[in-house]
């Protein structure tokens, strides 16, 4: 597939190219056409020029994708979208933005008047996307680096069954990282909801490049 990372240029965008650049040929776009190409060029080093990773302004990455991740910080996702014009209908559009805050003691969740930062991205986006929220709890730090195993799990929500396999086939795709379903797109505050806390728990208990995972139990009566 083409995969449009979308404000890919910082850390979590970096890692989603280096993760998916061995299968899919991988756009990372920007407001700054040459910070994209600058960003493009970082990650082709990073993996020894191999892989077709290249850079460019978030409208024609967007025109030319099937897959676009929204890789931008909370606060731009309002201004950004009127880049997103160029969208086609059915395309794929996977949200791993969280609004939250820091209160200088912890994190907190602040979800949008939407519900959560998928909702309000529905809101401003066509409506013939296809949303789907994931990838909110993995360490950009260590998706970068790709002969690391994550050992974790990431959680999808959406309302369309087809572009939800199309980004778990995408988490399944990165080392030991584990897609699990968990709900319709309107749970998508449910998971975002997520990385806060974990970033709370990384703080007090002094953990690096956390991650989350479900367990069951196995065996017994």
């Amino acid at each position: 597939m083409k995969i449009a990372l979308v404000g890919g240029t910082g850390d979590i965008g970096t890692g989603f190219a280096v993760r998916w650049s061995a299968n899919h040929e991988i756009i990372i776009g920007s407001r700054r056409p040459e910070k994209a190409k600058q960003s493009a060029d970082a990650v082709l080093q990073m993996l020894d020029c191999q892989g077709d990773i290249w850079g460019t302004d978030n409208g024609s990455a967007i025109a030319r994708a099937d897959v676009l991740v929204l890789c931008l910080p909370y606060e731009h996702l309002s201004s950004v979208t009127e880049d997103l014009t160029g969208c086609r209908a059915g395309q794929v559009v996977i949200c791993p933005i969280v609004p939250m805050s820091y209160n200088g003691k912890f994190f907190e969740y602040k979800p949008p008047a939407e519900g959560s930062a998928a909702l309000q991205a529905k809101s401003l986006l066509p409506q013939d996307l296809r949303i789907v929220s994931g990838f909110h709890t993995i360490c950009a730090a260590a998706l970068q680096d790709k002969a690391r195993e994550l050992k974790g799990d990431t959680f999808l929500c959406s309302d369309d069954a087809g572009a939800l396999e199309i980004a778990a086939g995408l988490a399944q795709e990165i080392r030991s990282l584990r897609p699990l379903l968990a709900g319709p797109l309107a749970a998508s505050n449910l998971v975002e909801s997520l990385t806060p806390m974990l970033l709370n728990a990384a703080r007090k208990n002094k953990i690096k490049n956390g991650g989350i995972s479900i367990v069951s139990e196995r065996g017994g009566a």
